[in-house]
């Protein structure tokens, strides 16, 4: 249902989102909140405001709790993707990372022993994926099991998830108890009917990359909406049955978020893990991929980096100059779908207005060398040598 929100009120939000920092942010999303028309429609956005601005005054109170000691640690991204592991204590989160990355955590005997994020590089063939190490879940009210303080930024930003279970506990338990906390944060493991994402540039207007069908709207009216919120610059990609809501569920941040999610089911070597692996296997009825380790005796570990790949859907292609006898060594990592034009605007916003065709060799091109234009679909390996 949309929102159907006032000039006015649109007004508001877009003064949130280009809020410089978060006492501005703070102050406007309140006088957001005052602005959204009160219907039923409207709920979740206000319970959606609720929680962002609830969620602002909590990191205010840390900050100043924290006045005077050491700054929290700024976990910087890196790799071709980043990537949360997630857990209750002692399933082997810490042993995980170690195991895999050249990190160092803290793997202890008692209970919660790591007490922030704490970032690994896995090398898969000629990439790397940042492992992130979350807190373990912390009991709270209703019987819940919630995330850390810390923790949730990541979650919501990080290009997917790993949850481990401990096979020599019940593992459809921990499993649905970390997916209910997923669902109070608005994040999917369940790829949706509809995907669209919102990437606010500088310049060059509104442009659309549509794959799939828009339901009952058109590329104008698209444009006409972001407008309405004052987004004058943005690159939208839309995939699967699109609506007019979708997108604006996404402009107003109250859409779900889907993380591509790996359930990783720790401890094979224990006692009673085979019975529990076939009841999880049994549960999840492909809901889910799940791949089946010990951390202690590294067994299944050398399949991780394979499996991230595969459920990140994301593609290597190499680029080449013109004239030149090899292609550059490291690929650029890119989402499955993209096209030669979204390349290039990657590599150079100039190389992209200026392109005049590009040559591919690889999987997506009918015969070596083939010379395609800006909307030339890439595959994993692909060549690309771009022409302007």
């Amino acid at each position: 249902m949309p929102a159907n929100l006032t000039a006015e009120a649109k007004a508001k939000w877009n003064k949130a989102q280009q809020a410089k920092t978060s006492k501005e942010k703070l102050l406007a999303l309140q006088e957001f909140l005052s602005a959204i028309p009160k219907h039923k429609g409207n709920e979740r956005l206000r319970a959606q405001t609720k929680r962002k601005i609830a969620l602002l005054r909590s990191e205010a109170q840390a900050k100043r709790r924290s006045h005077g000691t050491a700054t929290e640690r700024i976990l910087q991204r890196s790799g071709a993707a980043q990537v949360a592991i997630l857990g209750m204590t002692k399933v082997g989160r810490s042993s995980l990372l170690t195991a895999v990355t050249a990190a160092r955590s803290v793997v202890a005997e008692y209970p919660y022993a790591t007490k922030e994020n704490v970032p690994g590089m896995l090398q898969f063939e000629d990439m790397q994926f940042q492992l992130v190490e979350l807190p373990a879940l912390v009991p709270g009210s209703e019987g819940r099991f919630v995330f850390q303080e810390g923790s949730v930024d990541i979650i919501r930003t990080c290009d997917g998830l790993i949850i481990m279970v401990d096979l020599s506990a019940d593992p459809v338990e921990q499993l649905g108890a970390i997916l209910a906390e997923l669902g109070h944060l608005q994040v999917s493991t369940r790829r949706s009917e509809s995907n669209v994402i919102i990437t606010r540039t500088r310049s060059e207007g509104i442009q659309l990359f549509a794959a799939g069908r828009l339901i009952g709207c058109t590329r104008d009216d698209i444009s006409a909406l972001l407008k309405g919120y004052g987004i004058s610059n943005a690159i939208v990609r839309t995939a699967g049955n699109v609506t007019l809501d979708d997108v604006e569920d996404v402009i107003l941040e109250t859409n779900l978020i889907y993380k591509p999610t790996l359930v990783l089911a720790n401890k094979m070597d224990l006692a009673g893990a085979s019975l529990n692996s076939t009841r999880l296997l049994g549960h999840m009825d492909s809901k889910l991929p799940v791949l089946t380790v010990s951390c202690l005796t590294r067994s299944g570990l050398s399949d991780l980096g394979k499996r991230l790949f595969e459920i990140l859907d994301i593609v290597r292609v190499y680029t080449k100059e013109p004239n030149a006898s090899h292609p550059s060594p490291e690929p650029f990592v890119i989402e499955k779908g993209t096209t030669v034009g979204e390349l290039s605007r990657q590599i150079h916003s100039v190389l992209f207005r200026q392109f005049k065709y590009a040559r591919i060799w690889g999987k997506s091109a009918s015969y070596d060398g083939e010379r395609v234009g800006i909307g030339h679909i890439l595959f994993d390996g692909d060549v690309v040598e771009i022409h302007a």
